[in-house]
């Protein structure tokens, strides 16, 4: 009962969202866009977790762009230094997950809404036709 451009929100966004570069609030970012914009929950939730392999190979490249475009080291120790920092000092290893994550974050929103909406637009002209059909 959902018209074909609320549709394609609900699965762009699904999509968009899906691949936000922190692992395990996904779920909830999607929940809340569904209620908040009265889409469909089971189209976005589906494709948010579709998405999710996807999601897991992109958040080092998105770590990875952030840091290039903003011109800083997000994680200053190799992989061993990063596992005894768990180790010995949990909240340390947070906080510098915590600064690589946002690198993460401001690469996905630069590279995000473009594709979104390309998305969105194609989605909607699709799901038009199927619904005339």
């Amino acid at each position: 009962g959902m018209t074909p451009t609320r549709l394609a929100l609900s699965v762009s966004l699904g999509f968009v969202f899906g691949l936000f570069p922190v692992v395990g609030i996904t779920t909830v970012l999607c929940l809340l866009i569904a209620v908040i914009f009265k889409l469909n929950v089971a189209a976005i939730q589906l494709i948010n977790y579709i998405v999710y392999p996807l999601q897991l190979l992109l958040i080092i490249p998105f770590i990875n762009l952030g840091s290039k475009i903003l011109n800083v080291n997000p994680i200053p120790y190799s992989i061993s230094e990063l596992i005894d920092m768990v180790k010995n000092d949990f909240l340390l290893a947070l906080k510098q997950l915590w600064v690589a994550h946002l690198m993460g974050m401001f690469a996905w929103l630069i590279i995000i809404v473009p594709i979104g909406l390309i998305i969105y637009l194609s989605l909607r002209i699709v799901f038009k036709k199927m619904a005339k059909n």
